[in-house]
């Protein structure tokens, strides 16, 4: 029984040499590679080298060599069969579903003939693009607009496919390659109605996509014009190329290196260029399609926690949104993601072409991890006032636990969702005896989205009190629940009146005034669970600061009818008794109606 050459590679993607050797010995850093003691001799110099990027180890003491299997074999004294097994359990593939039985010679040279055909189109392609760069003026302008430069060209080695429909066909015949081997390539359509074969991509722009490899095994193409099928289209799904498998970029992650251990996972092809040529280098995305639970796995390989970065429409906010309970399976400890928000309507290229950089680095550096992006779309616009709507929301936390497979890893999510229910959610109220069962009176919702509100628009100008200079006149309409609230909030005003205290010194006075415990309550770090865009630590992001507090103040004035139902129900139960019992409920239940 032979182990196809796919799976050996697929367990060559997923796993990095030495994840595996750190497990038998230390390993330290050394710029690409990494150095540690040979565990095939006794020395006391480090002289055993491992590289990721090419896939090997190699000791100078004993002159041992070879692949992630090799180790394995030699350290633990297996087969290669069980060798390749236990490897392939380590990276949750199953090896049974993987086993050709009848893999042979003529499967291996059609995947050869595959790749030469590939890669000379490529060269094709990227040989055409520069020879009409030369002449053609609609490319030159569209390059140009773009930044697409000629380091950008060699780079990405991007090519173009002219509109002539049977070029790269009869290219491909003449270095000799079979019909057939050209039209398993995917690169040819053959007409249904009478058997015309013409290419694939013609006048488009054409991206080469790699493997983990560093093959070329596939393309996109966008189109040159409007009235083309499909703006963007990629190669059909071949014996090497499946679209969910592979990312776009990931070849250039390789050849640099990494930028304080961060990897940018964004949207489509134009994107990863402007982060590249913007500085991020680091940049992949998906090919056209949902990021996949494969595609997270190798971007680990790059980096531990790499940032997701979708499209700020709807569609790329609904995207990040499906991605935590694809991944939840396969988290282990380390290895997580992390989530930017772009401005709505914008994307990474889009903010880089009209030299908006500061938004997105903005993006960047105000980023939610993997728990907390979980824990605020669990919250999200949601109102938990009664035991149903909690009981609601801890089962879908446990819903979600038991999605996640590594023991450690879900007994940390757990002590997380625990200490946020009970740290955020506390529950209060008045208690009444209704024939021995006891009743919460008009308790605060376990998400108070009131206070919630109020306490970010006190904490913000605490935090910012420059924007007094803008929104003075509606931060003292501000009616706030708490009375030391609105006290606080006379004071911070009084402050900021007075000519001879700056205002950049509002918040160390308050520190050393009455008030330091309800500020220091205000400010602490769970308030940029609500409000993200309070991470920002200078004033140079004053606009965007002063956005998101106009938008708590506009749900303050939505929800103030509510409160005054609320302040009105808590008053007219101040002095609740048995007898007045079917009273409060009515009051209850009216009160619920306005807060639903």
């Amino acid at each position: 029984m032979k182990f196809g050459s796919q799976l050996i590679d697929e367990i060559k993607t997923r796993i990095k040499v030495s994840d595996i050797v750190s497990k038998k010995i230390k390993l330290a850093s050394r710029g690409k590679e990494f150095i540690g003691l040979s565990p095939f001799s006794n020395e006391k110099t480090p002289s055993f080298t491992v590289s990721d990027e090419k896939g090997f180890y190699h000791c100078f003491s004993t002159g041992e060599h070879g692949s992630v299997f090799d180790f394995v074999m030699k350290t633990e004294n297996l087969s290669f069969k069980e060798a390749v097994k236990k490897l392939a359990s380590y990276a949750g593939i199953k090896v049974e579903e993987s086993i050709y039985k009848k893999e042979d010679i003529l499967v291996q040279n059609k995947i050869k003939n595959l790749r030469e055909v590939l890669k000379i189109s490529s060269n094709w392609f990227h040989h055409n693009l520069k020879r009409e760069l030369r002449t053609n003026k609609y490319l030159q302008e569209i390059f140009k607009k773009r930044n697409f430069n000629e380091t950008i060209i060699n780079n990405f080695c991007l090519g173009h496919a002219p509109k002539k429909n049977d070029t790269l066909y009869n290219y491909l015949k003449s270095k000799n390659f079979s019909s057939k081997d050209i039209l398993d390539s995917g690169l040819i359509i053959v007409s249904s109605k009478n058997n015309e074969k013409f290419d694939r991509f013609n006048n488009r722009i054409i991206f080469p996509i790699y493997d983990y490899f560093s093959n070329v095994v596939g393309f996109g193409g966008r189109a040159l014009s409007k009235n083309q099928i499909g703006k963007y289209i990629n190669s059909p799904s071949t014996d090497i190329f499946k679209k969910g498998d592979l990312l776009f970029g990931w070849q250039q992650c390789k050849n640099n290196p990494m930028q304080k251990n961060e990897l940018y996972i964004v949207e489509g092809y134009t994107d990863v260029i402007s982060m590249y040529n913007a500085g991020f280098k680091n940049t992949v995305a998906p090919l056209g399609t949902a990021i996949t639970v494969k595609q997270i796995m190798y971007s680990w390989r790059i980096s531990k926690e790499p940032i997701l970065c979708m499209d700020g429409d709807e569609a790329g906010q609904k995207a990040s949104k499906r991605i935590p309970e694809l991944i939840f399976p396969y988290l282990k400890p380390g290895y997580s993601l992390n989530f930017s928000k772009l401005p709505p309507k914008e994307d990474p290229d889009s903010l880089i072409l009209s030299n908006n950089l500061k938004n997105l680095n903005l993006s960047f550096e105000n980023k939610l991890s993997l728990i907390d992006f979980v824990w605020n779309n669990l919250i999200y616009g949601k109102i938990f006032n009664t035991p149903e709507k909690r009981a609601e929301l801890e089962e879908e936390i446990n819903r979600l636990l038991n999605l996640i497979n590594n023991f450690i890893v879900k007994k940390n999510y757990k002590s997380f969702f625990r200490e946020k229910f009970f740290h955020e959610f506390k529950f209060s109220g008045k208690k009444i005896q209704n024939k021995g069962k006891k009743e919460y009176l008009l308790s605060k919702n376990i998400i108070n989205t009131n206070i919630i509100t109020e306490r970010v628009l006190i904490g913000t100008i605490i935090l910012y009190p420059a924007l007094l200079k803008k929104i003075s006149d509606k931060f003292k309409s501000i009616n706030f629940t708490y009375n030391k609230f609105n006290n606080l909030k006379d004071s911070i005003v009084n402050l900021f009146n007075k000519k001879e205290i700056e205002t950049l010194n509002i918040r160390a006075t308050l520190l050393k005034s009455e008030y330091r415990g309800i500020v220091l309550e205000i400010i602490n770090k769970s308030i940029l669970l609500h409000a993200p865009f309070l991470k920002s630590n200078s004033n140079s992001n004053i606009d965007l600061i002063l956005k998101g507090w106009n938008e708590y103040f506009n749900m303050y004035l939505s929800k103030k009818n509510i409160d005054i139902s609320k302040q009105e129900a808590k008053l007219a139960l101040k002095n609740l008794d048995e007898k007045n019992y079917i009273k409060f409920k009515e009051i209850q239940s009216k009160y619920k109606k306005k807060t639903v």
